[in-house]
């Protein structure tokens, strides 16, 4: 791999453990976070317990989506990526980017409508890094080659 390469691969790899670590945040947080608790103005024990249920369900579904996005940027990291696949060099990226984009709409959606103090900056500065390590990458710039093979039939 080349420095560019490397530094690339630094930052998918503190990226995508970030959000492994984000997952174990939000899977070990036994009620919600205090921005939640900030955006509905309200303190955890007084919820009911039906909405302390659903919001602890919401919770784990979001913690399911940072663990299957950073376990799936690590896959493709570990093995495609340095392995020298040009088509990793893009999913990589776009896999973050969808992720940030959407975390980002949330976040910050929650964060006009209730003026919480919600961690949209992380979102911003995640994709930001995503947007460095891609240009670093080889999949942009004139350096890209397709990977296109023919098979006989």
């Amino acid at each position: 791999m080349s420095k560019r390469d490397k530094i690339a691969f630094v930052i998918y790899f503190v990226g995508s453990l970030s959000l492994i670590v984000f997952s174990i945040v939000y899977l070990s947080c036994s009620t919600i976070m205090p921005y939640h608790q900030e955006a509905i103005k309200m303190n955890w024990e007084e919820l009911s317990t039906g909405l302390q249920i659903l919001l602890q369900a919401l919770i784990k579904m979001v913690a399911a989506g940072f663990f299957v996005t950073g376990l799936s940027a690590l896959i493709l990291l570990l093995i495609p990526f340095r392995r020298g696949a040009q088509w990793a060099h893009w999913a990589i990226p776009l896999l973050g980017t969808v992720w940030n984009v959407f975390s980002l709409y949330v976040t910050g959606t929650v964060a006009m409508k209730t003026h919480a103090s919600t961690p949209w900056p992380g979102a911003v500065l995640c994709t930001f890094f995503i947007i460095v390590a891609f240009l670093l990458s080889p999949g942009f710039g004139k350096g890209y080659r397709t990977e296109i093979k023919v098979t006989g039939g």
